[in-house]
């Protein structure tokens, strides 16, 4: 990759799990704090500018309500994350080329995407609307697939998903023949609904790239792209070590991190544990 992986940037969705974004961002959060990678940045974008929340629950000035019996929905011990821009304002800034690396455009680039997943990506929003139809019903993470859908041939170094973020991904197209895990729990129920994925059973984690040889058409994954997935949860703390191991440094770095967090980094390629 001719881009050195810096500027990440965080999509999220109501009903997000939070440590599929959480550990991650710590571990990027550690490597701020050595000079070889304190320029690391990260936007984090939604929707709209509402807090976004860990448990199913719309915005405040939604108009729109999940497809649960309200009596469904747990709010007990909610965590929120606040995002820094729209997804259409980041859209807008990319066609318009109001990015830039040295923080003089409208927003830094994306070199790598995160995705993660959780409940929320499982789940249908119930729209009124005022016609003739009365209640529309679209999956909850559609607005995040249209982001990425539109962002996609502006991503300059790689996508990591984690969790049941390679689902969201994979109904764009964007994973279309590319070698992706997900969830252990969830395996099942997601590669049967995306069948043109090479999806893989039992993997902690995978690096795939999008062929050198492929056409640039301006609308997808640009060639050389790598795409990183992971299985659930904790396998988002392995899949960036790994991450950052392969592009600031080697194994040294990762080992470094994963003992700066007090986490013992096995380094399993399988997931067999918690199938």
């Amino acid at each position: 990759m001719a881009v050195r992986p810096l500027h990440y940037h965080l999509p999220l969705f109501p009903g997000f799990q939070l440590l599929d974004v959480a550990a991650p961002l710590d571990i990027l959060n550690i490597r701020t704090q050595y000079p070889d990678t304190s320029a690391i940045t990260l936007t984090v974008s939604a929707a709209t500018l509402d807090p976004v929340s860990v448990k199913p629950i719309p915005p405040a000035k939604a108009k729109w309500r999940f497809d649960l019996p309200a009596s469904n929905i747990n709010t007990a011990c909610n965590q929120q994350m606040l995002p820094q821009c729209t997804f259409a304002d980041m859209i807008s800034s990319l066609k318009a080329g109001k990015v830039a690396d040295d923080g003089s455009g409208e927003f830094k680039p994306i070199d790598v995407l995160i995705i993660p997943g959780g409940p929320g990506t499982r789940l249908n929003r119930i729209y009124n609307t005022d016609t003739t139809f009365g209640e529309v019903k679209f999956p909850n993470t559609q607005e995040l697939q249209d982001f990425l859908t539109a962002v996609a041939p502006y991503v300059r170094h790689s996508i990591i998903t984690i969790c049941t973020g390679s689902h969201v991904l994979s109904q764009t197209g964007l994973l279309d023949g590319r070698q992706v895990t997900t969830n252990s729990a969830r395996y099942d129920d997601v590669t049967k609904q995306t069948g043109d994925v090479n999806w893989q059973r039992n993997k902690r984690w995978l690096r795939d790239v999008v062929p050198e040889n492929k056409v640039p058409d301006g609308l997808s994954l640009q060639p050389r792209i790598e795409i990183w997935s992971s299985a659930g949860i904790t396998a988002g703390i392995d899949v960036m070590l790994e991450f950052i191991s392969a592009h600031y440094g080697g194994i040294e770095v990762g080992m470094e991190t994963a003992k700066r967090m007090e986490y013992r980094w096995e380094r399993e390629r399988e997931a067999s544990y918690f199938l």
